[in-house]
This record gives structure tokens, C-alpha cells and sequence, in this order.
């Protein structure tokens, strides 16, 4: 996506009052990021040094900015056949990037970072035109409009305006209930009425399928093999993320699968896995139509035929789609729960949130769909910052959830990092900071950020097994048989054929001028190192590097 096109949405996605929805140890170099450490390089222990000359394979030197916009990296004495990747990008989580400059020539003009704009450019290859999905644009308008609702109305109403005050609840298999569904990609009180048959119930879980689908699309014992599955993975990830609400009072998630979902996506020209609308939570009104006042989460159904918009086969979906978006929704459904009725804050914001949801997939044992998303982003990462301001494109949902899976792993108990994140009134990266509460050396954003690029640079590179600046290897999920975890270079065996090929290295070859979007990073192969390397970003751009010896 061009970036006029890429700020035009994200501005619009940000403005909710527009919106109704949603070696042994040498010397060390000091680091706030990069710890030093003592070992032998290579494969084992990265050390941090103040030199490339010392540096073995496997090991780091921050390039210290400081409060300097220009800083020069020497590679005088450095061993012959020795290659490095160069780590540049922004640490701010808000407003501009940065412009920067990498030159063999020192004696070039002093670069003004300044001239020249920012438009922020893809390196990669991939087709970044289309960057907003359907998804991604009904996630926008639902996270926006929750923002808006009045969380100081009382959770449990006394209003008897609903359906289910004014009858029993189906509480039998065969029953049938009308369910409001949204209508449109860009309002919540357009709506169309369904009506959804019980046709499992666990639990924690009562699984509708909409009367119109017939038996033939999704037989009894698809929704059985989904309604077990998932009535497990609720109370699993409960359990660690924390409560959902309970409006209704009867104990229960309410699972709706409809065409309607499909025909959202087909609006949007793609395909909607499914949602949840906090909007559910409060009681029927003028203001707020579609509610059903009770815990939802809406999903597609398989549609071989393409019938109610893009064509998904059953396989697909049961494999992929389902079980994924189970557990995404129902994590926003905690988050909101916790954020705004536990701890009377607002709604989490949205590049976390995301974040915490693809982690919730891969934590149960349902993230096969998270590589499509992050070979996206691996392909171009300057262009996608980890903090957006609005809502997050399909790339930077594969970078929220890279993030925030490293995080997991990095922290002393990843269960109660993330009850402390969800468990908060606090918002973005205060909450982040203060639900992972690392060491000295490790407990800010800018921190975080500046590991994390290394990780994604040595992962799966065989040149260094630090636990501090690799991701854990994947292992099987002993009950989906899925993969947990990340790997950078390898086939993720996603169903998708994706393939993943690495972080972007842009080749050095003496001078570049680069364009890096805030808490961003972009990668430099420096194969031949020239004697001297100088880095020039823009003022306030919250400039970092780091320099990873690879061979």
C-alpha cells in the first residue's frame, strides 16, 4: 500500500469519534539492551563488545546513538571472511520514524536526515497494496466503536428489553434463538436477524449454527469435533488470560456460526473469519441495536461453492480458520472484561490487543495461521512498526504477534506476564512495561525492541543458542498436533504452502538512504566491511543499531 493510502486508513481507523464501530568475554560495550555476558561465541553464548574487531560469531555490539544523530561504527582490524548484519531503526512508539543514513565514505557531506520526507518504502517483495483486509477493517470499526460504549452503566441491567429476559434461555440441543448479526463493515446498528440452532452444548461453550446452513456444509459432527475442542481451549485460556464477563449469568460462551459472517467478508472483497463486539455486553438500545446481551462470538461457516461469498472448503476451515479464530475472539472478549470492568480502564489498544490475541492462538494450540501473516512482515519489516496508531494490517499483526511471543518466551513466567497484562487498567506500552518487569537491563520498550530485532536476525541462523536473543525452538502441541512457537527460515506447514525465508537483508554496498517507520527496523548484509561505517538518522528519531557478527 502506497503510504498515502496506508496514513489515510490508519488516521481513520484512529479517530474513533469519526467511527460508530468498530569468544571469551572481552570488553563490554554498555547497553541497556544488550547484556554482557561471558562464553565462547558461535553457537553458544552471545557476547556484547564495544568493537567489531573482538567480536566472534554469534556476537553483538550496540551501536551507541545516544543523543547523537551520527555515530561511526569501525571496522578496522576485523578478521578477513568476517560478515555482519546491520540492525537500524526507531524507537519511538509515536509520530515519525527515522531517516538514515549508512556510508563507507566519511568524508560525504554531513547527511540532513531531515530533507527528503518520509515516505516509508517496502524492501521487500511482496505485494503490500492491499495491506487492510476485510478483517482487518471490521476489527478496526469494532475496536473503535468499544471505545465509545458507556462502561460506567451497570453490568448487570436490570432492563427486561431483551429476548432473554423475556423468555427462558434455549438450553436444549434442536432449540432455536434470534441473534442480531452485523450487516455492514462501518456501522454497528446495521444488522440482520438470524436464527441459530443449538446444535452442541459443553461446559463452557453453546455452539448456534444458522438455520440456513444446511447439514451437507457443516454436518453434526463438525460442530461436535469444533465444541469440544473448544470448550477445552475456554477454560484452558481463561485460566491464563483471565475471566470473560457473564451478563446473562448462565456460565456460558455463545458460538454463532453464520453465513452472515461470510457475506461481511465478501463486502469487504475478502473473507471475515469471524468477530466479537463488546457491544453484546450492554443492554439493547437505540444507540446500540445489535446487541444480544450475552457473551458472542461470531464465525463464518465452509462455503465450497462460494454461495455467500469467497469460496472456502470445508477441509479449510476446520483445519485453519475454526480453530483459529475461536481463540483469538474469545481473548478479546477477556481483554475487555478485565480492562474495563475489573479494572474500570478502557479498552486495551489495538496493536497489543491483536498481538495478545495471535498469541492466544499459538498458546492453545491453534496458530497455524500466524506465519502467512508474519512472512508478510519479515519480507518488509522497516515499513511496519510494532505501536501503530491505528488499527494493525495484516503485516503488523504478524509483527505484533513475533513481538509479543518473544516477550513470552523472554519473561520469567509467561502465564503471569500475561494475567498482568490482561489483569490492568493500563494501556499499550506502560501496561507492557509494567506487566513484564524484567531485569534493569531489560524491563523498557525501547529494551524490548532493540533484542527483538536481534532475535529475528539470529533465529534459525545456527550461530549462536543464547536463550536471550533467539527464539525458543517450535515444538508440537500434544493435542492439535499444530506447531507452538516461531522459526524465522523454515516451512511452517501452515496448509497454506508458506514459505519462510528469513528477515530482509538489504545488501551493503557503500550508501543507502532508508526510510523507517517508528519501532521499526531495517536489516543491512555488510558481507565486506568497509574500514569505516557511519550511521546518520534523523533528529528525534529515536535512533538505534545494532551489529550481529555472522560468519
Amino acid at each position: 500500500m502506497r503510504l498515502e493510502a496506508k496514513k489515510w486508513i490508519g488516521e481513520l481507523i484512529a479517530v474513533t469519534g469519526i467511527f460508530l464501530l468498530a569468544s571469551c568475554g572481552g570488553d563490554s560495550t554498555s547497553s541497556s539492551s544488550l547484556s554482557e555476558s561471558e562464553g565462547g561465541g558461535g553457537t553458544g553464548i552471545s557476547n556484547t563488545f564495544d568493537s567489531p574487531a573482538k567480536m566472534g560469531v554469534g556476537d553483538i555490539m550496540s551501536i551507541p546513538f545516544d543523543e547523537s544523530t551520527s555515530v561511526a561504527v569501525d571496522f578496522t582490524g576485523v578478521e578477513a571472511g568476517a560478515s555482519f548484519i546491520v540492525a537500524i531503526g526507531s524507537l519511538n512508539t509515536s509520530g515519525a520514524g527515522t531517516s538514515m543514513q549508512l556510508s563507507s565514505d566519511l568524508s560525504l557531506p554531513e547527511y540532513d536526515a531531515a530533507v527528503g520526507g518520509m515516505e516509508v518504502k517496502s524492501e521487500g517483495n511482496g505485494d503490500v497494496d492491499n495491506v487492510y483486509s476485510a478483517q482487518e477493517i471490521m476489527s478496526a470499526w469494532l475496536r473503535a466503536s468499544e471505545d465509545t460504549l458507556p462502561a460506567s452503566e451497570s453490568l448487570q441491567a436490570d432492563s427486561v428489553s431483551m429476548s432473554k429476559a423475556a423468555k427462558l434461555v434455549a438450553e436444549s440441543v434442536g432449540e432455536t434463538e434470534n441473534f442480531r448479526v452485523l450487516a455492514s463493515l462501518s456501522s454497528v446498528t446495521s444488522y440482520v436477524e438470524v436464527t441459530g440452532k443449538i446444535r452442541c452444548i459443553g461446559s463452557k461453550v453453546v455452539f448456534y449454527v444458522d438455520t440456513a446452513v444446511s447439514s451437507e456444509v457443516l454436518a453434526d459432527s463438525d460442530v461436535q469435533t469444533l465444541c469440544n475442542e473448544f470448550d477445552t481451549v475456554a477454560g484452558n485460556e481463561q485460566t491464563i488470560f483471565g475471566e470473560t464477563s457473564d451478563v446473562d449469568g448462565d456460565g456460558k460462551l455463545h458460538i454463532l456460526m453464520t453465513k452472515q459472517i461470510n457475506r461481511l467478508g465478501a463486502l469487504g472483497g475478502g473473507i471475515i473469519t469471524g468477530y466479537f463486539y463488546a457491544g453484546d455486553l450492554y443492554t439493547r438500545s437505540n444507540s446500540n441495536s445489535v446487541s444480544n446481551y450475552r457473551e458472542v462470538i461470531y464465525t463464518l461457516v465452509p462455503d465450497p461453492s462460494g454461495q455467500y461469498g469467497t469460496a472456502i472448503s470445508k477441509s479449510f476451515a476446520m483445519s485453519n480458520l475454526l480453530p483459529a479464530v475461536l481463540p483469538h475472539e474469545l481473548q478479546h472478549a477477556i481483554s475487555y472484561n478485565q480492562h474495563v470492568f475489573e479494572n474500570d480502564g478502557s479498552p486495551e489498544e489495538n496493536w497489543l490487543n491483536e498481538g495478545m490475541s495471535h498469541l492466544a492462538e499459538d498458546i492453545m494450540g491453534y496458530g497455524v495461521e500466524n506465519p502467512s501473516r508474519y512472512a508478510m512482515y519479515l519480507a518488509s519489516p522497516s515499513t511496519y512498526g510494532v505501536v501503530t496508531q491505528g488499527s494493525p494490517n495484516l503485516m503488523e499483526r504478524g509483527e505484533a504477534y513475533l513481538f509479543m511471543r518473544f516477550l513470552y518466551e523472554q519473561s520469567a513466567d509467561g502465564a503471569a506476564f500475561i494475567r498482568s497484562l490482561e489483569s490492568s487498567s493500563k494501556r499499550g506500552v506502560e501496561n507492557l512495561e509494567t506487566a513484564f518487569a524484567g531485569p534493569s537491563d531489560f524491563d523498557e520498550f525501547s529494551e524490548f525492541i532493540s533484542r527483538f530485532s536481534v532475535a529475528l536476525a539470529m533465529t534459525d541462523r545456527g550461530i549462536s543458542s543464547d536463550s536471550r536473543y533467539i527464539y525458543k525452538a517450535r515444538t508440537r502441541n500434544s493435542v492439535t498436533g499444530n506447531y507452538e512457537g516461531v522459526c524465522i527460515t523454515c516451512d511452517p506447514e501452515d496448509n497454506r504452502g508458506t514459505t519462510l525465508e528469513g528477515i530482509h537483508l538489504n545488501a551493503f554496498n557503500g550508501n543507502h538512504n532508508s526510510a523507517i517507520d517508528s519501532s521499526a527496523v531495517m536489516f543491512y548484509d555488510v558481507s565486506s566491511p568497509p574500514d569505516q561505517m557511519r550511521l546518520a538518522g534523523s533528529d528525534g528519531g529515536g535512533n538505534f543499531g545494532v551489529l550481529i557478527r555472522y560468519e
